[in-house]
């Protein structure tokens, strides 16, 4: 291993060995490489015990904690696992400690969020919402996931059944903003809708919708044309029909 690169004329570089050396006489230690080493070492001591006395505050809480973390899982009973990150860590108290909360569709939200990073909306009979909810039963409501990147349905439903209350039923609805600047032509294509959903409950509906704006007045609109494709495959030998593939490719296009 190659020793570290040190300047023997710019020492110590401990901060709290040069504070020490400032209260001594000067002309004698600071001259002497032996005393420069000698408060090189405790310097670096000083150095660490100050280090963890700034950072305990931050070990209070969850959100800031990072050594600190293991005694949060302690306190939830969840399992010490230091070879994850601390977001993954993070995350894990949250679910166990906020879960506890009584949920409302506001708690769920941030529930939600707090889980999955995404932006998170739940509209219900008493909360319509901007994105035109028509609630079917008092104890019916939409999950919003405000997100352009693939969302793992399977996750959402699972943290859902768990958190949301025994009676009420509820819709998974992906939603994906487009927004168009400076234009006077413009082609929206290839605008993939995904769901990662392995083995997900079919009782739960889910869609997904794309919405996009036009920050300009827009004196002609010629024809709009809308494609949609879904699990398009093609007798190329890529796809093996044996089975294990579903066969339900539709294709549509049509004239807006």
């Amino acid at each position: 291993m190659d020793k570290e690169k040190f300047d023997l004329e710019v020492f110590p570089t401990s901060e709290s060995a040069l504070k020490m050396l400032s209260y001594v006489t000067q002309g004698f230690y600071d001259k002497s490489y032996i005393g420069k080493w000698l408060y090189q070492v405790m310097g670096q001591e000083y150095d660490k015990a100050l280090k963890l006395a700034e950072e305990l505050k931050y070990q209070m809480f969850p959100e800031t904690a990072t050594w600190g973390l293991m005694y949060h899982e302690m306190k939830w009973q969840l399992p010490i696992q230091e070879n994850l990150s601390y977001e993954e860590r993070r995350r894990r108290i949250y679910q166990k400690r906020d879960c506890r909360s009584p949920m409302t569709p506001y708690r769920m939200e941030q529930y939600l969020e707090t889980i999955t990073g995404f932006q998170v909306h739940i509209a219900d009979i008493n909360d319509l919402g901007e994105y035109g909810l028509t609630s079917i039963h008092p104890n019916f409501f939409i999950v919003y996931i405000l997100e352009q990147e693939t969302i793992d349905v399977k996750q959402i439903q699972q943290i859902l059944d768990k958190i949301k209350q025994s009676h009420t039923d509820y819709k998974i609805n992906q939603r994906i903003f487009l927004q168009v600047k400076n234009i006077l032509q413009f082609y929206l294509h290839c605008i993939n809708n995904k769901f990662q959903c392995t083995k997900c409950d079919n009782s739960i509906a889910v869609s997904g919708s794309v919405h996009f704006a036009i920050e300009e007045k827009i004196e002609k609109v010629g024809a709009v044309t809308l494609e949609k494709r879904q699990n398009l495959w093609y007798l190329d030998g890529d796809v093996l029909l044996d089975g294990s593939r579903t066969l339900n490719a539709s294709y549509e296009m049509e004239e807006l």
